[in-house]
């Protein structure tokens, strides 16, 4: 494995890139952190990915006010071309997008427009149910204001979920009817591609917005597979459990088999980092207990 570092593939903007000995397709990744994050973020599950034969391009890209439909996109679009028209050897029809958190709504809204093949750890889908599930916190929401303060910092005096709300009253411009346009379920479409999600029951971002865009893109006829991992954890914090599936998935997603035959394939050969048993949701019943503010 060779790691090429802050290669530029826009006029703001540079990606790291994991080559593998032998290559089985190429990936995207996008980090977390909403205002605050940085490709090396997710350093460990990039490496991981490498060594299973995934070319990886990590990517910064502007977190911003915008939203992941806004410059966020604009900017994945843009390293899915670099990436594209790069000198690295892989199949330029066989490029997936994968995120965490932030990086995960952004990947959904390039599988939206581009149709190619995504993962998405904790997305941020659903962002009504969201703020509907911390409404107690709404009394004070005028006197916090996040912008510029470090992730640690927010971390530190756990506030990531009036962090959180903030950033999305930044995005509808305190305007709470315009929560629903703002997600991507309003931009499904049967052009998508093809899709897999992993979500705590009882993290900060509610698990309901997986089950309403695998019961989205169903209605489109778009393949999308939900897991469910019981407990709290937030993105790259469940990687032993979801890093094994999520390999399965994009590497069905650079061959010509299907999805479906990778996760049979899956069952029968589990991979040797799963430490505990994921809940699969059913595509006939997508929805399931979400978030509860704690």
């Amino acid at each position: 494995m060779r790691v090429l570092r802050n290669l530029e593939y826009s006029n703001r903007h540079a990606l790291d890139v994991y080559v593998p000995d032998l290559s089985r397709g190429a990936v995207l990744l996008l980090h977390g952190g909403w205002l605050d994050g940085d490709k090396s973020d997710e350093a460990l599950l990039a490496e991981r990915m490498c060594r299973s034969g995934i070319l990886v391009f990590a990517a910064n890209f502007d977190l911003d006010r915008s939203g992941p439909n806004g410059r966020a996109l604009r900017d994945a679009l843009e390293a899915v071309a670099w990436i594209r028209g790069s000198e690295f050897k892989f199949d330029r029809d066989r490029v997936a997008v994968m995120g965490v958190g932030t990086g995960g709504t952004v990947a959904i809204e390039v599988g939206l427009k581009e149709g190619v093949p995504v993962v998405g750890w904790s997305a941020l889908i659903d962002l009504k149910s969201f703020m509907d599930s911390s409404a107690t916190l709404g009394d004070s929401d005028h006197l916090r204001d996040y912008y510029g303060v470090s992730r640690e910092t927010i971390e530190e005096a756990g506030d990531q979920i009036p962090f959180l709300r903030g950033v999305i009253l930044a995005l509808v411009a305190n305007n709470l009817s315009l929560l629903a346009a703002t997600s991507p379920l309003q931009r499904v479409n049967p052009s998508a591609g093809r899709t897999l999600l992993f979500n705590s029951t009882n993290e900060l971002v509610p698990a309901t917005g997986a089950g309403m865009l695998q019961l989205a893109m169903l209605e489109a006829d778009v393949p999308c597979t939900v897991h469910l991992l019981d407990g709290t954890r937030h993105g790259s914090e469940y990687l032993l459990q979801a890093l094994p599936e999520t390999i399965q998935f994009l590497a069905a997603a650079h061959t010509d088999e299907s999805a479906d035959a990778a996760e049979r394939d899956h069952d029968e050969h589990p991979g040797d980092l799963v430490e505990a048993p994921m809940e699969k949701f059913p595509a006939s019943d997508p929805f399931f207990p979400g978030y509860a503010a704690h």
